[in-house]
């Protein structure tokens, strides 16, 4: 194998985090460089890795500066959502050989789009951080259903919160790997949005419901935003048996266990199941893992291969469609712009409570009230 891979980060805040612990953890990389407008978000990222071998990174408060200058492998693109096309994209015309773009993939599907061509006509591999892929639970459940463990999967629930482009998309991600990649036929959705909320800059509903129809007939069904709890996973019904599925563990009911519920933690690549915050050490390490075996030809496929991301914005992007047309849709969709934005500004879906607020500027600096992204 190559010398290890110069990764350069765009944007510091909590999720860059992640993807930083992913890349030292996994002990192919070397961070050399981080961009951000807040000198004090750098300094931060410098209080917790600089002691570590691998970590050495100058800082740039332009970050075109930064790709211009280093000669970057990797590019991790960590800014709050309506950046992600911009920088994907600014990213791919200096050429690394992969850019690790967070989720949602883009604010709406033309823009998902533009960056699937940027990275093709340039030749760089992009992935989504769909970092839950790489869980050892989830994995298992996946090959537990690919081998009829539960007889035919018939649905699949989930409950979600905090806007369907926030945890929606990682659970319509799961949904898809869980069933070896299905393809996802038609949806049917419903919408509540009576205040002008937010999450990271785009518009997201108060409320809302999703039903989904996948190849081989399998239905899932998402309610977002209808009870206080809601929790990455889902619950697996098939005519055979039934899988609970978690971040770190899965229960599974089936003929082979007798009737019960056996409850299995297996461990991950990096850690084992029983660390503290298990989900948010061996998913980011684990990512970064397989990116580096796909960048070097080790693997000819990726799971966080930005394809994948796409098809998971696309069913967020189906639930506002078929709300916006009140009707079932069908998949892939046609419209390339936000239903949601459409329904809003055309008067569709009015705010009954005026005043904008977006739920995620608790993690903004000083007096800054707005993304930084607006300002660059």
């Amino acid at each position: 194998m190559s010398d290890k891979l110069r990764v350069g980060v765009i944007g510091c805040g909590s999720i860059a985090a992640f993807h930083v612990q992913g890349y030292l953890a996994c002990g192919r990389y070397e961070v050399v460089a981080l961009a951000d407008l807040s000198t004090e978000a750098m300094a931060d990222f410098d209080t917790k890795y600089v002691d570590h071998e691998d970590y050495r990174a100058k800082h740039y408060t332009d970050a075109a500066e930064m790709l211009d200058t280093e000669g970057l492998d990797v590019v991790s693109v960590c800014v709050w959502h309506r950046g992600h096309a911009k920088w994907t994209i600014e990213a791919a015309a200096h050429k690394p050989r992969a850019i690790l773009c967070e989720k949602p993939m883009a604010e709406d599907l033309g823009r998902a789009d533009e960056m699937l061509v940027a990275c093709k006509r340039n030749g760089v591999k992009l992935a989504i951080g769909h970092q839950r892929r790489f869980l050892p639970s989830y994995t298992e459940a996946r090959s537990l259903i690919a081998s009829g463990a539960i007889g035919d999967v018939q649905l699949m629930r989930s409950t979600s919160g905090a806007g369907l482009l926030n945890w929606g998309t990682h659970l319509f991600d799961m949904f898809r790997y869980i069933l070896g990649d299905a393809e996802c036929r038609f949806a049917m959705g419903a919408v509540e949005r009576q205040t002008d909320r937010h999450e990271r800059t785009t518009r997201i509903e108060d409320v809302a419901m999703g039903a989904f129809e996948f190849d081989g007939g399998v239905d899932a069904l998402i309610l977002s935003d209808f009870a206080l709890e809601y929790y990455q996973g889902c619950m697996v019904y098939g005519s055979e048996g039934t899988i609970d599925l978690q971040t770190s563990y899965y229960g599974l009911l089936s003929k082979d266990t007798g009737g019960i519920m056996e409850r299995r933690a297996p461990n991950g690549r990096f850690f084992d199941a029983d660390h503290d915050t298990f989900e948010w050490h061996e998913g980011p390490a684990a990512q970064a893992d397989e990116l580096a075996e796909w960048i070097e030809g080790e693997l000819d496929d990726y799971r966080g291969d930005a394809v994948n991301g796409y098809k998971s914005l696309e069913m967020a992007m189906a639930i506002y469609e078929s709300a916006r047309l009140h009707e079932r849709v069908a998949l892939p969709l046609r419209t390339r712009t936000a239903p949601l934005d459409l329904m809003v500004e055309s008067g569709h879906l009015p705010v009954r409570y005026p005043g904008k607020y977006d739920i995620r500027n608790i993690q903004l600096r000083g007096t800054n009230m707005t993304s930084d992204e607006d300002n660059t």
